[in-house]
């Protein structure tokens, strides 16, 4: 009977200055664990004084709506009213004339779809809830949340420039001089445009934290011989060189490792296909 042969493997192979390579991307993943901590703690930091100029807007965007148009709902529901219409307000300023890459289909709409579905979740906790009258207080922390998450959709895709000015469309019903920037629609892209920045740039901070948690684990030495190896693959342009290189550490091993040299920026995707970039080639030593 013919012996048991073993499982194939793909072992690594050390090559020249494989050693120095390898301590090099050590540091740079260091080097990027210490900014992302550094990054975390100013987010987690700021996001209070964030959370007291979104309070200071929402109490501003009461001034943009004539809140005794609403006074017969009752003092709890015109204020929420007047905040609803304030918001609903800026969000419509933007389709009366998008950005181009929107007009294009290039971004933006699916990011409102979450927008305004966070507007049905505000409409809902204004009207659906006893919470106006009840716990004003845990009814407008709510509010704000979700009024920041919906403008922050909007943000991602929200760029006010002098394009945006549709005195002579929206006519003398939208805006009350033409010539001024104190018109009700310049203030909606004014304030659009600032909270939407704000809050976009809070949540895309999170989500920076919440998808680097990987990184604090870093990689191990056996991972990080195979990014070595797989960087001088790409280098080569031996695409199987470079797909062996990632069978030989598992799925789980090649997701973190494409992960933190797309986190380097050592590799780009192009066309769903890794290739080195100028820093990869300065990691490895290659001109230019």
């Amino acid at each position: 009977m013919a012996p048991e042969q073993p499982a194939m493997t793909h072992p690594i192979e050390i090559s020249p200055n494989h050693d120095l390579i390898r301590d090099r991307l050590r540091l740079c993943l260091d080097s990027a664990r210490h900014d992302t901590a550094t990054f975390a703690m100013l987010t987690v930091v700021l996001t209070p004084i964030f959370m007291v100029v979104g309070t200071i807007f929402l109490v501003f965007t009461l001034m943009i709506v004539d809140v005794p148009l609403v006074d017969h709902l009752g003092y709890d529901a015109s204020v929420a009213t007047g905040a609803n219409l304030s918001l609903a307000f800026m969000a419509a300023s933007f389709f009366l004339r998008p950005t181009q890459d929107c007009q294009r289909g290039r971004r933006g709409y699916p990011w409102f779809v979450v927008g305004a579905l966070l507007f049905c979740v505000l409409l809902g906790i204004s009207y659906g809830t006893t919470l106006p009258a009840t716990a004003p207080g845990l009814f407008w922390s709510l509010y704000l949340v979700f009024a920041l998450a919906m403008l922050g959709c909007i943000g991602h895709v929200y760029e006010p420039h002098d394009d945006y000015y549709v005195g002579w469309v929206a006519g003398p019903i939208l805006i009350d001089d033409p010539f001024t920037i104190e018109d009700d629609i310049d203030r909606a892209h004014l304030s659009l445009g600032l909270v939407g920045a704000l809050s976009h740039l809070i949540i895309s901070s999170y989500g920076e934290i919440f998808g680097s948690l990987w990184l604090w684990r870093g990689l191990n030495d056996h991972e990080l011989s195979a990014s070595v190896e797989f960087l001088k693959a790409l280098a080569a342009k031996d695409s199987n060189r470079a797909r062996t290189r990632m069978l030989s550490v598992g799925n789980a091993s090649a997701r973190d490792i494409m992960r933190a040299l797309q986190k380097l920026e050592m590799i780009l995707v192009v066309d769903g296909a890794p290739r080195l970039s100028m820093k990869g080639r300065e990691l490895l030593g290659l001109k230019p």
